[in-house]
């Protein structure tokens, strides 16, 4: 009878350490992932900001000139 208590405790323990190591991991994991999808859209405002300055100043430009193209001209 004894022993059987001794297992259901200890059985009773490993859940519980399980359950509480396991609920802090996915609290953690959460907390890291909306702070990484706020610093993304901050970034993506940013960058759409730079973007739309550089069209207005320099036209829009879609795609280098092949000439321009580093390995290109390392290649002459």
């Amino acid at each position: 009878m004894l022993e059987k208590k001794i297992v259901m405790g200890v059985a009773a323990t490993a859940v519980g350490i399980i359950g509480s190591v396991s609920y802090n991991w996915a609290t953690w994991t959460t907390k890291t992932l909306i702070s990484v999808d706020k610093r993304t859209e901050v970034m993506a405002a940013q960058i759409e900001f730079i973007k739309l300055g550089m069209e207005r100043t320099y036209g829009n430009v879609e795609k280098p000139d092949e000439s321009t193209n580093f390995k290109a001209a390392s290649k002459d």
